[in-house]
């Protein structure tokens, strides 16, 4: 398939049509749009006009260029109702993004020696724990300290945090993916997630999957989620926040500490039934009491969520440097010129 006819497939699944609903708009048989997509006829401009205007984008949409890279997609995680031709598109875009910011970051001579990341060999759940400490020590948090920006803070390690469009929220069965690409770190997640508190957890979660080296008799998703509890809420300050052990927590303390550590309270009751501070049966209570009274995933207070900057900003630099033109930066931000460049004046 060629590129032309890749962005035509890719395009039409992201506005959610089907090959009848393009040839209704457009007044083809599916038969002639499939073979546009599979590049078996090669559209020429009128054509390509015709497929923009019942899109609805612009015309060099169709005409942009990627070099795909090859990924594993191992460490990537989604409820089962996520398949098919949103699978399918999900991973394209994926793709697509890890692409663009190889690219950029490549101008900018950033390699697998640019990064500093260690992986941590782990036989058990208390070394996911002890991992968590070490990176903390790395990256100069004491484990009292709430970590105040986690993706900025990887970031100047090298991890390239990326953000994927949620069109129509069709990915929302999506959680995450992290993996190394070329040698690089990569953690992926949707853009637009509405508690901070969740985006976090994932973060720290991927963070696991590219830190522990794991035993292949463990639970891996367990013993990240493990790290990504411990990173985020260090037992030391669990404990000098809650105490060694209690009978019940009021609801005003989970509310403080989700405000001063950027966590969910259903995380934090769990982490505090994992380091034996509350038992079974209070953790049991205080959850049927969260799902009782506050819709699922919904919880009282919702915590922005972080941004990354980093890809956006190595981009206005090589432009504004005059080593890629402004027609090459509107592409790998899928942007206007207008946009581009009224962003920019905003700032």
């Amino acid at each position: 398939m060629n590129e032309i006819g890749e962005n035509l497939k890719r395009i039409r699944l992201l506005k959610n049509l089907s090959l009848n609903d393009v040839g209704k708009l457009m007044n083809m048989s599916t038969t002639a749009i499939s073979k546009y997509e599979k590049g078996q006829i090669i559209p020429d401009s009128k054509k390509l006009i015709e497929f923009a205007n019942a899109y609805q984008v612009k015309a060099i949409e169709f005409l942009k260029k990627y070099q795909p890279i090859q990924m594993k997609f191992t460490s990537f995680r989604k409820r089962k109702r996520l398949k098919g031709k949103n699978l399918d598109l999900l991973k394209s875009l994926i793709q697509k993004e890890v692409s663009n910011y190889l690219e950029v970051i490549s101008i900018n001579n950033y390699n697998e020696n640019s990064i500093h990341l260690k992986p941590y060999k782990c036989n058990a759940i208390e070394d996911a724990e002890n991992v968590a400490i070490k990176f903390r020590e790395k990256i100069n948090y004491s484990l009292i300290q709430p970590l105040s920006d986690l993706i900025n803070t990887l970031e100047n390690l090298g991890i390239l945090i990326i953000q994927i469009q949620n069109p129509d929220e069709r990915f929302n069965d999506f959680d995450g993916l992290s993996e190394y690409v070329n040698g690089i770190p990569i953690i992926v997640l949707l853009d637009g997630i509405q508690d901070g508190a969740r985006q976090r957890f994932t973060i720290a979660h991927e963070l696991g999957h590219l830190l522990l080296n794991i035993s292949n008799d463990l639970d891996e998703e367990k013993l990240c989620n493990r790290f990504a509890s411990s990173l985020l809420m260090p037992k030391e300050a669990v404990i000098r926040e809650f105490g060694s052990y209690r009978n019940n927590i009021s609801f005003y303390e989970l509310i403080a500490f989700k405000y001063e550590y950027k966590v969910s309270i259903a995380t934090i009751i769990y982490r505090l039934k994992d380091l034996n501070i509350i038992s079974q049966y209070t953790y049991k209570n205080l959850s049927i009491y969260l799902n009782k009274n506050y819709v699922k995933k919904k919880e009282p207070v919702l915590l922005a969520p972080e941004s990354t900057y980093q890809f956006k900003k190595m981009i206005y630099k090589l432009e504004n440097s005059q080593i890629i033109s402004l027609n090459k930066a509107c592409e790998l931000l899928g942007v206007t010129a207008y946009e581009y460049n009224r962003e920019n004046n905003n700032y």
